[in-house]
């Protein structure tokens, strides 16, 4: 896993740092008729300063986001535009990670 999480980091994102084990989640969700996911998800964080250089057969859109902006995202209209997983579980990551969140 240690190996596989750092090299889709540097072949999505461009980036090298090191991450910190949150933890796993399952998650199913359907994409009207465009398909749908059901996968098993590990969830690290980590901090790098380099730039994001996204490989766009990989990433579709990223932005930054500081954690105010996007926890009144979330409670709006706004959380539609992000995707299926992490809304299922961006309140568990606020709520059980908040300090490993916010130390970054």
């Amino acid at each position: 896993m240690d190996s596989a999480i750092h090299r889709r980091l540097k072949q999505e994102l461009g980036l090298a740092c090191p991450l910190h084990f949150l933890f796993k989640f399952r998650y199913q969700a359907q994409f009207d008729a465009a398909g749908a996911e059901h996968e098993l998800c590990s969830v690290f964080i980590g901090r790098c300063n380099d730039r994001v250089q996204v490989d766009p057969a990989e990433v579709h859109a990223w932005r930054w986001i500081d954690t105010t902006a996007l926890q009144a995202q979330m409670r709006g209209g706004e959380a539609a535009t992000f995707t299926p997983w992490f809304r299922l579980e961006w309140q568990r990551v606020w709520q059980e990670h908040r300090s490993a969140v916010l130390a970054l």
